[in-house]
């Protein structure tokens, strides 16, 4: 599983729409397009009218599927992308072309998960049919859509889109990308000032010495360490000081998995978190389970896992209003020492 340093709710969910998907699909089109004209690469791709102006100018759009051929067609392998993006190889890659428009509508549902479509199409603010129909193949989104839906499903379309494109050649995310990349070394050097980012979200008149108590409360931390963590918060932009309480700043989806090793160690940290509170007793769910199964289906089980995620993380992204700060920590392992059924 991806690991995910922090989740914002309905309120950092809004920053979504402050993406301009279309602006962003002009900036990759022109990337690929390079120093060619726009006439000399309609030409390249096999048009006889000059399509790509006609894109730039968003008079119309490629569809998904076929943007994702011509990154192909650059150089840029797009299932080696959908790989790493995943942490693995997803299982339709043998069935499907990634850039076909099988391959668009597996991608997007893999994404999509067990997210009912009504969430989905009121957060992309598409209709339930163009969103029905876009998971079933049936029609293509086009490319701006494409990247909407890739944000709302996942909250990490920068992620997907570095992987492909530098994302401080694109003027319309790249203040953006600069933010999420400064509030994830954050999230590797004091993973506790994202549990404090959250508890941020609750409403709450305190402020100063109380503010501190509260927050020492909610998360369970030291007042000190609480001060700590503001302090990394307070100088990433992340939190701000307004009329002597601390308020949310920028709140950013921010995953951790692009260092793998620090990656790592940020998970261990939140399970030794969940033990120390299953071994004091707290409340919560602590749970395992010892079973025999084909491998086969050992890894569906890690696809019903991972979907539950999702729409968990969907159910998070709609909450309303923010009362608590969870944890959820889970383990799904093939204990075999070799010849493991789960191993990459």
């Amino acid at each position: 599983m991806k690991s995910a340093a922090s989740l914002p709710s309905r309120s950092g969910l809004r920053k979504v729409h402050a993406l301009r998907y279309g602006t962003l699909a002009v900036e990759l089109l022109r990337l690929l397009r390079g120093r060619r004209s726009c006439a000399e690469f309609s030409r390249r791709l096999g048009y006889r009218s000059n399509v790509v102006q006609r894109w730039e100018a968003q008079r119309c759009w490629p569809t998904a599927a076929r943007y994702l051929a011509v990154l192909g067609g650059n150089g840029r392998t797009w299932s080696e992308c959908v790989t790493t993006f995943f942490g693995r190889r997803p299982d339709w890659l043998d069935a499907h072309a990634p850039e076909s428009p099988e391959g668009v509508a597996a991608l997007l549902r893999q994404l999509a998960g067990k997210v009912a479509i009504g969430t989905l199409s009121e957060l992309g603010g598409f209709s339930r049919y163009q969103v029905s129909r876009w998971l079933s193949g049936g029609t293509q989104p086009n490319l701006p859509e494409f990247l909407c839906l890739i944000e709302v499903m996942s909250r990490r379309l920068l992620d997907l889109l570095a992987l492909v494109a530098d994302p401080a050649r694109l003027p319309s995310v790249a203040a953006r990308w600069q933010q999420i990349d400064v509030a994830r070394k954050a999230a590797y050097q004091m993973p506790w000032s994202h549990a404090v980012l959250r508890a941020l979200e609750i409403e709450t008149p305190q402020r100063g010495a109380e503010q501190l108590s509260w927050l020492s409360q909610r998360v369970g931390l030291s007042v000190e360490v609480v001060r700590q963590c503001l302090d990394v918060l307070l100088a990433t932009g992340q939190v701000r000081e307004q009329r002597g309480r601390l308020v949310l700043g920028e709140s950013l989806p921010v995953t951790t998995a692009q260092d793998v090793s620090r990656a790592r160690e940020v998970k261990v940290m939140w399970t030794r978190t969940a033990l120390e509170r299953l071994e004091q007793g707290k409340p919560g769910n602590f749970g395992y389970s010892l079973f025999a199964a084909s491998r086969s289906d050992l890894r569906r089980l890690r696809e019903l896992h991972l979907e539950y995620v999702r729409a968990m993380q969907a159910i998070v992204a709609a909450s309303t209003p923010n009362e608590c700060v969870g944890l959820f920590c889970a383990q799904f392992v093939d204990l075999a020492v070799s010849d493991n059924a789960l191993a990459e």
